[in-house]
């Protein structure tokens, strides 16, 4: 999301304020964040506090046009996938369902609420980022690399980090991108730096820490 700042919150946030038909059950609390393809908001449904991703109709249709695949279903077919493998099941959001899938209420994705700060604010809030967050990311980026699973650099660049016991995991919760073939991992697909064991820790890690790495701290 490109700003996950509450915009909007209280009375005067409705689904009719919104542009958004709801079925009943399922209210809004504030607007998280929007982007070029969704807007999300924090929302209440059967009693519980949840992520509700509005697509926007018509990211909707070039989605299905190019790709041939409704996005709310294809985001919840990929987040189901990493919810199969039960070492990833503390580092992914939970999937609830998909409604407006037949057009009578607006498209959105239920999923679990993540209440976390983005890795660009952990970075600046800290300095740096915590040694044992980055190891538990690449131990994930091992995992999805043994089970097939692919499109970890896209998904992990928009993760959110909660903290627990003074400890703090990435939680993936966006699944929208289409993935792509993950870069060859045996020497062939390393630079010479790489191959030659020059390269250092750091330039064998996946594409998404590096971004991580590049992070401004405090200034």
């Amino acid at each position: 999301m490109d700003n996950r700042s509450a915009e909007a919150q209280g009375p005067s946030l409705t689904p009719e304020s919104e542009g958004l038909k709801l079925p009943p059950g399922l209210g809004l609390l504030r607007r998280v964040g929007a982007g070029r393809m969704c807007t999300v908001y924090q929302a209440s449904f059967q009693g519980e506090t949840v992520a509700l991703k509005a697509y926007h109709p018509d990211a909707v249709t070039w989605f299905r046009n190019r790709h041939g695949l409704n996005m709310a279903v294809h985001e919840m077919a990929q987040n189901r996938a990493f919810r199969q493998v039960p070492e990833l099941l503390p580092y992914t959001a939970k999937p609830i369902r998909v409604i407006g899938q037949d057009g009578s209420v607006s498209l959105c994705f239920l999923q679990e609420f993540i209440q976390g700060s983005t890795v660009e604010a952990l970075a600046s809030r800290l300095g740096k980022l915590p040694e044992a967050l980055l190891e538990v990311s690449r131990r994930i980026s091992r995992l999805c690399s043994d089970r097939g699973l692919k499109g970890l650099d896209q998904f992990m660049h928009s993760t959110l980090v909660r903290e627990h016991a003074g400890q703090w995991t990435p939680v993936i919760m966006d699944f929208k991108h289409l993935p792509v073939e993950a870069p060859d991992r045996t020497s062939q697909g390393k630079s010479l730096w790489a191959r030659l064991g020059l390269g250092g820790k750091n330039s064998q890690d996946p594409e998404f820490i590096r971004h991580w790495l590049s992070l401004p701290g405090k200034s």
